[in-house]
């Protein structure tokens, strides 16, 4: 079963589910975020996973990475809530120079 039909009770369930932009929301009802990533390297995918679901419609988006990979995705994007409470085993070895 393809077509316009489909495409209509597909669009139907979708609006079912999520919830309409109103002025009458408030901030985390339309959606709260978590990604869990980031390392002293690679710091990109964590941000962009974040940042994409703010755009799509979510609230707030909460990244949760590595202590030394923070300050690189904090510097991103004021939008986005860093949480650094990781140190990974690359990042144990600088430490304890």
């Amino acid at each position: 079963m393809s077509g316009p039909l489909h495409t209509a009770n597909i669009i139907k369930a979708m609006r079912k589910v999520f919830p309409d932009l109103t002025n009458k929301l408030k901030k985390g009802e339309n959606g709260r975020i978590a990604v869990v990533g980031g390392s002293f390297e690679f710091t990109g995918a964590p941000f962009y996973s974040a940042i994409s679901a703010l755009r799509v419609g979510g609230d707030l988006s909460h990244i949760f990475c590595s202590k030394f990979s923070s300050p690189a995705i904090k510097s991103y994007s004021p939008e986005i809530i860093v949480h650094p409470v990781f140190v990974s085993e690359e990042e144990a070895k600088y430490s304890d120079r």
